[in-house]
């Protein structure tokens, strides 16, 4: 079984978010300022070259000394982030998010700024490294390093939030794999994949109102959301009040753990049930249809940009999460799944051969309930 590499980054930025986004903001910043001195030093030794003068100017105390102030940036700007994001930010628009967060890092970095010159240059830097070579940096050349770090972070700051802000759309894992370019041609991959649907959605929408629906159905799909990273499910696609989740084969060990994600998710809503009576007091319930097989994975569009699968897998998947209201059924599987399974703990009842829609071909599907 080969390492899923975006189920892994799921799963450890939902069980570990501060560190998380720690391990973001210091990997970007630890080389961010890494180009900034390297941009430097060279600017030195140009300098020098123009001037006819030797600069004897070791890279390695700039190395260091820009590592570490990436680093202490870096874990200074994760935590605010994440509490940020948590609490203040988070119903904010990406727009606004990204104006914000660029103008704190902007503020942080003016302080540490005044520390580093204050501090780290005339206290550490220049008596153990550079009183050999520089007696001191004129205020006037300080004023220039000042005004160009911070067009320089300011700039960093802008393209480290819309990152972020990115990676959230698509989910943690998924924006490297695209920015190397592995989707930008077709690709097989054999995958399972589960159609979530609320039920009685006509009613509730009815009942409740455009708003309180939609409220409900964003509630709905983050509780789901949780649970699918415990599961090593990735989220494919919201449709209305619908949720798709698939699982890449070859990394799953055993296939029984998206039938546990379903019933995890039964069982998450019923120990929230005061919670969603109280707000609207309705018990969201849910109904599945589980499928496996062969699709093709590709980015798609140029104006909007997004990770498609594409084949009969997914018709069929869809297809046999209609027959769970004409089965009294929650949950159904195909025969194909139920192949796979390498545990038998659920009770699977046959169904016989039923048509699905848009098919000529019959297949065999299964109820699937708790023994």
């Amino acid at each position: 079984m080969k390492l899923n590499y975006a189920a892994q980054v799921r799963k450890f930025a939902f069980e570990h978010p501060l560190l998380s986004a720690i391990l973001v903001q210091v990997t970007f910043w630890v080389i961010a300022f890494l180009l900034l001195g390297l941009i430097l030093h060279f600017n030195a030794l140009a300098t020098g070259s123009i001037h006819f003068i030797e600069v004897q100017l070791s890279f390695t105390p700039i190395l260091i000394f820009c590592a570490l102030i990436g680093l202490l940036y870096g874990i200074l700007l994760g935590c605010s982030d994440f509490y940020l994001s948590k609490n203040w930010l988070k119903v904010k628009s990406p727009g606004l998010i990204i104006l914000i967060k660029t103008s704190y890092y902007f503020i942080v970095m003016l302080i540490m700024f005044l520390i580093v010159k204050n501090v780290v240059w005339e206290m550490v830097l220049h008596p153990t490294y550079f009183k050999n070579i520089i007696l001191s940096l004129p205020s006037k050349a300080w004023q220039y390093y000042y005004y160009l770090t911070l067009v320089y972070v300011l700039f960093m700051s802008v393209v480290v939030s819309f990152v972020i802000q990115i990676s959230s759309k698509f989910g943690p894992g998924i924006l490297i794999p695209l920015l190397l370019g592995k989707y930008s041609k077709p690709q097989e991959e054999e995958r399972a994949f589960i159609f979530v649907d609320l039920k009685s959605s006509t009613t509730h929408a009815e009942n409740l109102g455009h708003f309180r629906y939609s409220s409900l159905i964003r509630d709905c799909f983050l509780n789901i959301n949780h649970i699918s990273v415990k599961y090593g499910a990735e989220i494919y696609q919201y449709v209305g009040d619908e949720i798709v989740l698939s699982w890449p084969v070859k990394h799953v060990k055993d296939l029984s753990v998206c039938i546990d994600f379903f019933f995890a998710c039964q069982d998450d809503f019923v120990k929230r049930k005061n919670k969603f009576i109280k707000k609207y007091n309705i018990l969201p319930e849910f109904k599945a249809g589980l499928h496996l097989g062969v699709v093709t994975a590709v980015e798609v569009g140029d104006v909007k940009r997004e990770l498609a699968y594409h084949g009969d897998t997914l018709n069929v998947a869809a297809r046999i999460q209609e027959k769970c209201n004409e089965c009294g059924a929650d949950l159904i599987i195909s025969e194909d799944f139920k192949k796979t399974l390498k545990s038998n703990i659920y009770h699977f009842e046959s169904l016989e051969l039923a048509s699905l829609r848009g098919r000529e071909e019959q297949m065999r599907i299964f109820k699937v309930s708790r023994v």
